[in-house]
């Protein structure tokens, strides 16, 4: 099979992005896969995949982009192209008309209220159960996101990388819990919240991520006198090896389309609490789930989280969770797909 896909961010590293290596990777193993990308994402791809700079920064209205992807595809002919949320689908249907014959696949990474520009493709991937409102059933799929199983840290590991977190921090108790939040400090995150939602949970909270709100949010440390409990790791490129340090792993986002970080918890064998987002709602149980926006509930959950019982409630989740959401079985899930539109001609 040949393989077009189509990533038309333009810098940084979400959910989104890492979703997009990951399947363009597996599916390399068996499949020729060219990727279109902007530059600064060539060196994420593996030798077999074909990549194609193209600077996505542009507008999606801009002619000399749409006339570029015109082009780039058609010297391709793939059997499948592949656009990977909302700008890539809408480039890809502006220029449709002058494609030679293919299928086009679009994926919904996260809430949209207008879907018109994923349906114009053939299929449509959701990456949650929610996002497929507004899809045509005929047409949508949902496939769960997945993650490459993560090399568990010996307990020495573990030691010496909480002994180097907790050296930069002589204040804090290190004998307390440890409650993770991992992702950017950007207001979708609601990060603002979870700090208030841990007032009166005796455990530290490791908030592991950068971003625009980092300077409020640690003022509003100051200002609550929590600065003997939190703590900002900033960005970390060992995310997943912190994870593993964790007592329990915290999303208090406005929205979401299909966590990762909640892939990588589960995997890790780390117990969680959320807000009522798209993706986490249906996977966890309900006693760890706050409503959007709202702090006790929140802290509640995480008090959950914290709790022996957690542990019991979760295990088959764990389970469930290595073998559902995995990068091999997202990439069959979506090859199947492909398969049953081409055999649809």
């Amino acid at each position: 099979m040949k393989i077009v896909q189509v990533l038309a961010t333009s810098g940084g590293v979400g959910g989104l992005e890492q979703h997009t290596f990951n399947l363009v990777n597996q599916m390399s193993l068996e499949h020729e896969v060219h990727i279109l990308a902007h530059p600064c994402y060539a060196e994420k791809f593996n030798e077999r995949v074909t990549f194609h700079a193209v600077d996505f920064a542009r507008s999606r209205w801009n002619i000399f982009l749409l006339w570029q992807l015109k082009t780039l595809i058609n010297q391709i002919q793939p059997d499948i192209v592949h656009a990977q949320a909302g700008k890539a689908a809408e480039l890809i249907s502006k220029i449709r008309a002058w494609l030679k014959p293919v299928k086009f696949v679009t994926t919904v990474h996260g809430t949209k209220k207008n879907k018109a520009i994923y349906a114009a493709g053939d299929a449509v991937i959701a990456v949650s159960q929610a996002l497929t409102q507004g899809i045509p059933a005929e047409k949508a799929h949902v496939v769960y996101n997945g993650v490459y199983a993560q090399p568990p840290l010996s307990d020495q590991q573990k030691q010496v990388l909480k002994a180097e977190i907790y050296a930069q921090y002589p204040h804090l108790d290190t004998s307390k819990k440890i409650v993770m939040c991992i992702g950017r400090l950007e207001p979708v995150k609601n990060i603002a919240l979870l700090i208030q939602a841990m007032q009166g949970i005796d455990a530290n909270l490791w908030i592991v991520g950068d971003g625009s709100l980092r300077k409020s949010l640690e003022t509003q440390v100051q200002q609550k006198n929590m600065q003997e409990q939190v703590l900002f790791l900033g960005f970390r490129t060992d995310a997943r090896n912190l994870i593993q340090l964790a007592d329990a792993v915290v999303l208090s986002s406005d929205r979401e389309g299909f966590p990762l970080v909640m892939v990588e918890a589960l995997q890790a064998d780390k117990t969680m609490a959320s807000t009522k987002v798209n993706g986490v709602i249906e996977w966890l149980p309900t006693a760890y789930l706050a409503d959007i926006g709202q702090t006790d509930e929140l802290h509640q959950a995480i008090e959950n989280a914290l709790s022996e019982q957690a542990k019991s409630d979760y295990s088959p989740l764990f389970s469930r969770a290595k073998n559902e959401l995995t990068v091999e079985a997202m990439t069959q899930q979506t090859l199947d797909i492909y398969e049953h539109l081409l055999q649809s001609k």
